[in-house]
């Protein structure tokens, strides 16, 4: 209750705003802060600071049931505040979830995210989705790459990264504190797949995928498995780069 108590009161209800943002090309592109240029990527193609409204053109909330058909995700149970966006799952399944309109084959992809104890029923994800996000429960191609994903852990002390590809799955794990802010990221590249946590390497895999994929926040429910009860998942930023490769 405590946690929940202290969530509500830092967050603003959502609002979702046709506002114009910097576009490129054709495509909508959120503006970026200085210094966030990377070695070897340059400047994000896609910054997303969560200071302001949501550009309709640029992210798709869903509005649909939950994963593999329990409970519901409600565009209700996103908010901002702070400077952060708030994901919200209550008890009964009603939860969160939205994907970047934008997408691409390669790239890296880098999130901000601090997490509280909560349910383990809830699995906390940051992922990316062929084209469209992980609105649909089944991706269109097989692939999906999870460069975040908390699995019956109420405590969030255990994160998880799985790579599904050509009908196969890859995975690592790392013992880390998620209740404290960590930065994690995934580059995909006709090289190979690799994610980091807080800058350093703890997955590595020769096989990538070759889909243009999204960017998607999901905070899952899966009755039955862990505890049950609410959870919170908090996300600071979500910056995208493109790669030399497309």
């Amino acid at each position: 209750m405590f946690v929940r108590t202290a969530a509500l009161a830092a967050v603003l209800t959502l609002a979702v705003s046709s506002a114009a943002f910097a576009r490129e090309n054709g495509t909508a592109v959120s503006p970026c802060p200085s210094g966030v240029a990377l070695e070897g990527w340059g400047e994000p193609a896609f910054c997303e600071e969560f200071e302001t409204v949501l550009d309709p053109a640029e992210w798709v909330l869903y509005d649909s049931p939950g994963h593999a058909g329990n409970g519901i995700r409600s565009p209700g149970q996103a908010f901002i505040g702070g400077g952060s966006l708030f994901l919200y799952g209550t008890a009964d399944g009603t939860t969160a979830g939205m994907a970047t309109r934008y997408s691409q084959p390669y790239g890296r992809w880098e999130a901000r995210i601090r997490l509280y104890p909560g349910a383990g029923s809830y699995h906390p994800v940051a992922l990316l989705w062929p084209d469209g996000g992980g609105g649909n429960v089944r991706s269109a191609t097989g692939e999906e790459i999870d460069y975040l994903e908390v699995i019956d852990d109420p405590e969030r002390q255990r994160a998880n990264f799985f790579l599904h590809v050509g009908g196969r799955q890859e995975q690592a794990h790392a013992n880390v504190d998620m209740t404290q802010w960590h930065t994690y990221a995934v580059e995909n590249t006709p090289d190979g797949v690799v994610g980091y946590l807080d800058g350093r390497e703890w997955f590595r895999s020769s096989q990538h995928t070759t889909s243009p994929m999204s960017a998607t926040l999901q905070l899952d429910w899966f009755p039955g498995e862990g505890t049950p009860g609410e959870a919170w998942m908090e996300v600071d930023y979500l910056r995208i780069y493109r790669s030399p490769a497309g």
